[in-house]
């Protein structure tokens, strides 16, 4: 039985793709870490940029403040950051949203021009055991694609079957602006 679970695990890994090997390797060694929560929410887009300029927009507060909407600012920590005094493992971020108020972001791991993974949590969001990534990839001179998955666990009732409608609506609102700024199709957020 193992023998035949190793084989169907091989075949499988034979026909991914380079960039679902790399995204399957990323989930066992970073998202695992954390936590043990399902894929809720994915997406796959593509920009007509370079890999520093879709991470710059994705990574840097005030880029993101422009493109993701009802976020108003973020606020940074560094002084937990693995690299004292700038952006790495370990930073804090506070995203002030509207109608959310603050959401708490801890950056655990961050590689930086190519991928970083998050920890959010705030009182009005009906999960727990939150782990966000985004992974980018220069497929060509210029043209970069971004995926962004969100793994977590519902708790209570009532907003458990709205926030997963409400959070992909606003990703694909944003992922629109930021196609239209950086160029390329874009792409969309959606539920698992």
């Amino acid at each position: 039985m193992n023998q035949t679970l190793n084989s169907d695990f091989a075949a499988t890994q034979a026909t991914a793709s380079p960039l679902d090997t790399i995204l399957s390797e990323f989930e066992q060694n970073v998202v695992r870490k954390h936590t043990a929560a399902p894929l809720r929410m994915t997406g796959k887009m593509v920009f007509h940029a370079t890999k520093d300029e879709v991470f710059h927009q994705v990574s840097d507060p005030a880029q993101m403040a422009s493109w993701f909407p009802t976020l108003r600012r973020i606020d940074l920590d560094h002084s937990t950051s693995c690299t004292i005094g700038k952006m790495g493992e370990g930073s804090n971020r506070v995203c002030h949203m509207t109608g959310m108020g603050a959401l708490n972001e801890k950056i655990v791991h961050w590689d930086e021009g190519k991928s970083y993974a998050y920890s959010a949590s705030n009182f009005m969001m009906p999960i727990k055991n939150h782990i966000s990534f985004m992974h980018l990839t220069e497929d060509e001179p210029g043209v970069t694609t971004l995926v962004w998955k969100h793994y977590f666990n519902f708790t209570g009732l009532i907003m458990r079957h709205m926030f997963p409608t409400m959070m992909t609506m606003m990703m694909n609102m944003g992922m629109k602006t930021l196609a239209k700024r950086l160029g390329g199709p874009g792409g969309k957020m959606s539920t698992v």
